[in-house]
């Protein structure tokens, strides 16, 4: 028999939650994925949150939020997940890699430093397997070049660095919630940032571009999270820190 390497932790409470959901007859656009946001934003200690429908979905979002367009360069590192790279270039950007730590395999401050050209417009770190990239020294070359730090913090929902956890370090953090993540909605995902005209962008872009109802100011995506999976994600985050307790142990 095969070992799963990781496989969701469901009980009764997740499928009460989702039932009273189901039973309430509104799927999406309630009141759920308000709560998920605001509890979510709590626990990372940001000001906002934008709930998503995938961890893709999340990075895309950021990166045009963060004014990320045709022919533009993100620097990301050189050992990740796909996704990273294929947000950046369903932006029509160019993924511009950096090489990793040998030892954490995450992105390394200097070899970013020497890829930044003019074409650069923002820098992907990955807080891989849990572990946060080095944030400081990545952080002081992003503002010294007025570049977004936008952090994938996918592995790393409680992660902590230097004290701070993830999703509070770089001008957005972009959460996953897939099966196999530290919490899980099924699939589904979360933007976090400090900076409100941001939060508003990242809310046009995930709902179509609309302003209100029916007046649709930009170009948007249909990324919304739906109710279903945020009911889910509010029991989960409560068992959050015990879970990370469990996979440290393990």
């Amino acid at each position: 028999m095969q070992i799963p390497v990781a496989r969701p932790v469901i009980g009764q409470d997740e499928v009460a939650a989702v039932s009273d959901v189901l039973m309430s007859g509104m799927l999406a656009q309630g009141e759920k994925v308000p709560e998920f946001e605001q509890k979510f934003a709590g626990y990372c200690g940001s000001a906002h949150a934008v709930a998503v429908n995938n961890g893709t979905a999340a990075l895309h979002a950021a990166l045009l939020a963060a004014g990320v367009g045709y022919g533009d360069e993100v620097i990301v590192p050189a050992f990740s997940f796909v996704a990273v790279a294929t947000a950046v270039s369903m932006c029509g950007a160019k993924p511009v890699f950096a090489d990793v730590d040998e030892q954490t395999f995450t992105i390394r401050p200097d070899q970013v430093k020497e890829r930044i050209t003019p074409k650069t417009k923002a820098v992907i770190g990955v807080h891989l397997f849990g572990q946060p990239f080095d944030v400081d020294p990545l952080l002081e070359i992003c503002e010294a070049n007025t570049l977004p730090l936008i952090e994938d913090a996918a592995q790393a929902h409680g992660a902590l660095y230097h004290g701070i956890k993830t999703g509070n370090l770089g001008k957005f953090g972009c959460f996953s919630f897939s099966e196999t993540k530290n919490i899980t909605t099924g699939e589904g995902g979360i933007v976090t940032t400090n900076d409100k005209p941001s939060a508003d962008k990242l809310r046009l872009i995930v709902n179509h571009g609309e302003n209100e109802k029916y007046l649709h100011t930009m170009l948007g995506y249909n990324y919304r999270m739906t109710d279903i999976a945020a009911a889910m994600g509010v029991v989960q985050l409560k068992k959050l820190d015990k879970f990370n307790m469990r996979r440290r142990k393990n």
